[in-house]
């Protein structure tokens, strides 16, 4: 986290039960932020557990991103990581559409009114088009043709129109500094007390995104193989230095590969090994890394690029997490299995 002097202000982070905004709240949290963090039902209570160590954090329930009156909850605020979002197949239709767009344009206006500045969003590398990744690529795809598409094309246009009505904002309220990074599927461990939020089985590997595919990673007859490279390691910084893009690609800058990611399982946590499939029998693929320049995240956010993880680095700590969700699990008295398919 980049911090300019000793200042650090309160950050409103949105989504903050789900993979993304846990792991986003505990970086805040360690680098000494106050947060504030919102959450639905009884999510609420479970982001106040599994964050009870932090003093400095406070659980709020938004009920509807969409139509929450933000007014009390922006109080004190400083700065605003918006990263709830329906993922592909939870919110069918036109209410994809509202979701995204209103519920994003909901809390700039919230953060506009209350003098908030500093926002960043995450979008995501599917509202670029193939191999181009400049601020203003967009992938063609268009509302009337998502809506009679698939769960993954929805999605995909949600993230397109979304992000572009953000930039419009961005563009009408040239004081604010809100900033959208786009990363593609991400990977790398739960945060430190997701445990509170998955406390069994049931209903739990919904919870844990696109790690379920590093999950699936631990039975051996598995035979979906879902691609695109990413981790979420780190937080980015709040504080940007000087003009640059308000929408960046951002992904691993190292090559991913399952075949890869197992033979790592297998060589360093051989414990693991009857667990495996055979690495042997997991596809190629004609691409391991996309092609993003990520020098604007060094030259205007003072993130090296070389504090990304590499791709053993996040297998293994991913792994070694699911085992701790697991031997928590088997310590409760509860019986599971890794499951088959994803459930994206």
């Amino acid at each position: 986290m980049h911090i300019k002097d000793d200042f650090r202000p309160l950050v409103f982070v949105t989504g903050a039960s789900g993979y993304l905004g846990s792991v986003v709240v505990n970086e805040l949290l360690e680098a000494g932020y106050p947060v504030r963090g919102a959450a639905r039902g009884r999510k609420v209570a479970a982001i106040k557990e599994a964050f009870a160590k932090y003093p400095s954090f406070e659980a709020v329930e938004i009920a509807d991103v969409a139509t929450a009156d933000y007014t009390d909850i922006l109080a004190g605020v400083g700065a605003i990581i918006h990263t709830a979002a329906p993922l592909p197949g939870r919110v069918e239709g036109e209410a994809a559409f509202t979701s995204a767009i209103d519920g994003s344009l909901n809390i700039l206006r919230a953060a506009n009114k209350a003098g908030i500045s500093r926002v960043v969003v995450t979008g995501s590398t599917v509202s670029f088009p193939e191999n181009k990744f400049g601020p203003d690529d967009w992938v063609a795809v268009t509302k009337e043709e998502a809506l009679k598409g698939s769960a993954i094309e929805l999605y995909v246009a949600e993230k397109k129109y979304s992000e572009q009505a953000i930039l419009e904002f961005a563009k009408e309220h040239a004081q604010m500094d809100i900033t959208i990074f786009n990363p593609p599927w991400i990977f790398g461990p739960l945060a430190p007390g997701f445990e509170s939020l998955i406390p069994t089985p049931n209903g739990a590997y919904a919870s844990f995104s696109a790690n379920g595919f590093v999950y699936q990673l631990l039975r051996a007859d598995n035979t979906s193989y879902h691609y695109s490279p990413g981790t979420i390691d780190h937080s980015l910084p709040l504080t940007p230095n000087g003009t640059r893009p308000r929408r960046l690609a951002i992904v691993s800058p190292y090559q991913t590969d399952f075949r890869d990611a197992i033979k790592y399982i297998q060589d360093e946590r051989p414990e693991l090994s009857n667990r495996l499939a055979d690495p042997e029998t997991v596809p190629r693929w004609s691409t391991y890394k996309l092609d993003v320049d990520l020098s604007p995240i060094e030259e205007f956010f003072g993130y090296p690029i070389s504090a990304f993880k590499t791709w053993r680095e996040t297998i293994l700590d991913t792994i070694d997490r699911f085992i701790e969700i697991e031997n928590n699990w088997r310590g409760a008295g509860y019986e599971f299995e890794v499951p088959k398919q994803p459930p994206m």
